[in-house]
């Protein structure tokens, strides 16, 4: 019995073929889309230079392993038309965007930007450390900028928007502009006395965190600058050791770093420091501005529940570190 035509082997090779063919083509476009996919990995900094080949990006994507495949990627910029748009620029880009997206962020060609936190109380060394970490300067270069121009105690701390790869100038033009917003009722820093409140006011900063006890601490600071006690503020001590090592790091302090020669040490010199030593907000200013007098002259911070414990004499104030401090 013979097979009906329709059914014959001959007959059924080009479905066949046509079948393995949309199953191969199917199979590849499931690859080339895998390839585009979204992969676990750390934020980096992208340099796409003027002049570079969507090829060499593609392939610099790839080796910095923010792509899967250089060669998915090239063809995806080729088929979406974006091969020959790409923008120079420097770009904050991560694996977790997946191809596509990064090709885009390419493409679009803005300056992206960061939200950054600066806590009050950092100094520009602390400043430092969260814009790199944030990729809005290169590592050190903020401190150099900002010692160099003397801005310490002048830069606001608050939430900001900057732009990735910044300038340091750039960031410092939006942090002192905010400042001088911020603190235009406050300070007159043409005034001899208010530069000193902005001193004192960086030292109340790292002191205290209370309020009342801020204001109390800034009491105690200008009564002893009254009778020429030295004003012995570990904070300022600590100062010492981050300009000297370009860092924020301080404690434990030792002896030795008490006896540093330094216009900061609190210790071996009278009055206030030679400047700010951090970046104080507005809570610690006006502490400074308003004061309360009291009869004391003495005070610790207790480390486990951070309040701040009030001495009249030298002798109480001894009593009160084997107390608090030599637990």
């Amino acid at each position: 019995m013979q097979l009906e035509e329709g059914l014959s082997p001959k007959n059924n090779r080009p479905l066949i073929v046509a079948a393995l063919g949309v199953g191969l083509l199917i199979f590849l476009m499931g690859l080339f889309l895998s390839a585009l996919l979204p992969f676990a990995g750390e934020q980096k900094v992208f340099t796409l230079e003027s002049g570079m080949g969507f090829r060499d990006v593609a392939d610099r994507l790839a080796a910095e392993n923010l792509v899967k495949s250089s060669l998915a990627t090239k063809f995806y910029m080729l088929i979406s038309g974006s091969a020959f748009g790409l923008q120079p620029g420097v770009y904050l880009l991560s694996s977790s965007l997946g191809a596509a997206d990064i090709v885009s962020v390419l493409s679009k060609g803005d300056r992206q930007t960061k939200m950054v936190t600066i806590p009050e109380g950092s100094s520009i060394y602390d400043i430092d450390t969260i814009l790199s970490e944030n990729y809005v300067v290169i590592s050190g270069e903020f401190i150099k900028y900002a010692a160099d121009k003397k801005l310490e105690g002048r830069l606001f701390p608050d939430t900001y928007e900057f732009f990735v790869n910044s300038a340091p100038e750039e960031v410092v033009v939006k942090m002192e502009e905010n400042f001088k917003e911020k603190t235009a009722k406050l300070l007159d820093l043409t005034k001899k006395e208010d530069v000193e409140k902005l001193i004192i006011a960086s030292l109340v900063e790292k002191e205290v965190p209370n309020m009342e006890d801020r204001r109390i601490v800034a009491g105690i600071i200008y009564r002893r600058l009254a009778i020429g006690m030295p004003l012995q503020i570990d904070a300022t001590i600590c100062y010492i050791k981050e300009v000297a090592n370009k860092t924020s790091t301080c404690y434990p302090l030792s002896d030795f770093d008490f006896k540093v020669d330094s216009p900061y040490n609190t210790y071996l010199y009278r009055g206030v420091p030679a400047g700010a030593i951090s970046n104080p907000g507005i809570s610690a200013i006006e502490a400074v501005i308003n004061p309360v007098k009291t009869s004391y002259l003495f005070y610790l911070s207790d480390p486990v529940t951070k309040k701040t414990i009030f001495s009249e004499t030298l002798d109480r104030h001894a009593q009160n570190r084997v107390k608090y401090l030599n637990k």
